[in-house]
């Protein structure tokens, strides 16, 4: 688990979870996170960092299926 000590978040946890699957292995990223600011924060969320979270993870799935040949 990583858990930001100092950063741009007021929290961050990211897990990987690792399970059983019919296919192989199932690989889960969760991610529980909070933006500073209040309002602010929010907006933020709303209009840019939800975008680029997404974009990180999206962009990590494709290299682990481009490493593993999925």
């Amino acid at each position: 688990m990583g858990v930001q000590e100092s950063g741009p978040y007021a929290f961050w946890e990211h897990t990987h979870e690792f399970s059983s699957h019919t296919a192989g292995v199932l690989v889960a990223d969760r991610v529980r996170y909070a933006l500073p600011f209040g309002a602010l924060g929010r907006a933020a969320h709303a209009l840019a960092v939800r975008a680029a979270l997404a974009a990180i993870f999206d962009f990590r799935y494709e290299q682990i299926g481009a490493l593993l040949g999925a």
